[in-house]
């Protein structure tokens, strides 16, 4: 789906905007999450096929914002509060009130926000507790796990569980065994 398209459950009677890109199979809870998207970029969000934005998720975006969601990837009820960029990888799932941030204040939605904006990089098969939030210059590694009410301001290695605020790692995750370590083959 490439907007601007009415979604026929919506209870908003505004289109998704035109400059969204949605996958096969992918679900949008409600136009209103676009209701402060304000990206002036051709793609300003790309959600991947098979991935589910449900009640609450919202796009607070800015003209230079871009947000790309990967493939089979759940999003309940985040915030996208940035002015750069954010990609979380396929497979991530992220948990009620995850807020995304690149600034350090909130702007009002019809303001120019700061100039530019950080990068925030999520790996593939990520999980992000309940209210975390993601700072701008974030990266966390594929495999990851990141703590309820955790803020995270930097790098995340791959494989780890990380909590607090600061968010710091707190333990590592081992990698998955090959089946012939099983004894199946």
């Amino acid at each position: 789906m490439t907007g601007p398209v009415h979604l026929p459950w919506d209870w908003c009677p505004a289109p998704v905007p035109a400059n969204v890109e949605v996958g096969a199979r992918s679900w949008i809870y409600s136009s209103f999450a676009f209701l402060h998207h304000r990206s002036e970029r051709r793609v300003g969000v790309r959600v991947g096929h098979d991935t589910g934005l449900y009640a609450g998720t919202c796009f607070v975006t800015g003209p230079e914002s871009s947000v790309e969601i990967g493939d089979f990837c759940s999003v309940d009820g985040a915030v996208f509060a940035v002015n750069g960029s954010v990609r979380l990888g396929d497979h991530t799932l992220v948990a009620y009130g995850v807020t995304f941030s690149d600034g350090p204040v909130a702007v009002p939605p019809d303001a120019r926000p700061l100039a530019g904006g950080a990068h925030i990089e999520v790996g593939e098969n990520v999980w992000i507790g309940a209210r975390a939030t993601i700072l701008g210059g974030a990266r966390v590694g594929q495999g990851a796990v990141v703590g309820a009410l955790s803020v995270v301001d930097s790098a995340i290695p791959s494989l780890s569980v990380c909590a607090g605020n600061p968010a710091r790692v707190v333990r590592t995750i081992a990698p998955p065994r090959a089946p012939e370590a099983d004894g199946v083959r």
